[in-house]
């Protein structure tokens, strides 16, 4: 049964989950950012993530090969700190100096989505002197100490998504990446600024897509990221729904 903001629960098919709440992942996220000390500011928004990574004791080769099909993936030890690997095609292609928004946007997701499998899941991979591990994963056919991420499951919409734990990743890089009392601030300030009426930010006016460039530049992150974050936190009015309050909470 699931209750409270995150913890175990069992389905009727007898296989256990690991639940957390949209706040608590919100939280555990910008929680995760201050003990790392890198918890960004009005001035500087854009998360540094990889320092966020190396401040969570993990190893990273941003260099890996791997099949075109993934993005990422990350490997836990019983013996050792987990380590992240970053698509070598991927990473190459965000170091040339003239690398498109979009895709600058798509590796900086892709780590975040893999340090938010090791905030988030961890746990699931430690090992019990009393039990072979803490938890189950019966569904999984790949070795137990092993997420891999394909591109089509890294999405900040995770409509389509099968895999939970991939559908929790991705909330989580979105808040990772847009902390939510922040982006909010900032939001309204931008709006402000650029003479944006509250009432204008439905989806898909320009006056949204106008905001989204913005936060996108921001947050460094890219303009469909900050488009779909705008309207999760209710900064963007879904279309053809009545404008909604973006004042921080």
């Amino acid at each position: 049964m699931k209750s409270g903001r995150s913890g175990f629960y069992r389905r009727p098919s007898g296989e256990e989950r690991l639940w957390f709440s949209p706040e608590a992942i919100e939280t555990t996220m910008e929680d995760a950012l201050r003990r790392v000390g890198l918890f960004p500011t009005d001035a500087e928004p854009a998360v540094n993530i990889e320092g966020f990574i190396q401040g969570l004791g993990v190893r990273m080769d941003q260099y890996a090969v791997l099949e075109a099909t993934v993005l990422g993936k990350t490997e836990f030890y019983g013996d050792g700190p987990p380590k992240i690997f970053i698509n070598r095609d991927l990473t190459g292609a965000v170091d040339s100096d003239q690398t498109p928004a979009g895709l600058r946007g798509r590796w900086r997701a892709t780590i975040a989505h893999e340090g938010s499998h090791v905030v988030l899941h961890r746990v699931l991979f430690e090992v019990n002197r009393n039990q072979s591990s803490l938890f189950q994963l019966a569904e999984r056919s790949e070795p137990r100490n092993l997420m891999r991420c394909l591109k089509k499951d890294v999405l900040f919409r995770s409509g389509g998504v099968s895999d939970w734990r991939e559908v929790q990743a991705n909330m989580a890089m979105a808040a990772l990446l847009m902390p939510r009392s922040l982006f909010r601030r900032l939001a309204g300030a931008a709006a402000e600024q650029s003479g944006i009426r509250r009432e204008a930010l439905i989806a898909g006016s320009s006056a949204a897509m106008t905001l989204a460039v913005r936060m996108a530049t921001l947050f460094d992150v890219s303009r469909q990221a900050a488009g779909i974050r705008l309207e999760s936190l209710g900064v963007v009015s879904p279309a053809g729904q009545p404008w909604m309050n973006y004042e921080a909470s």
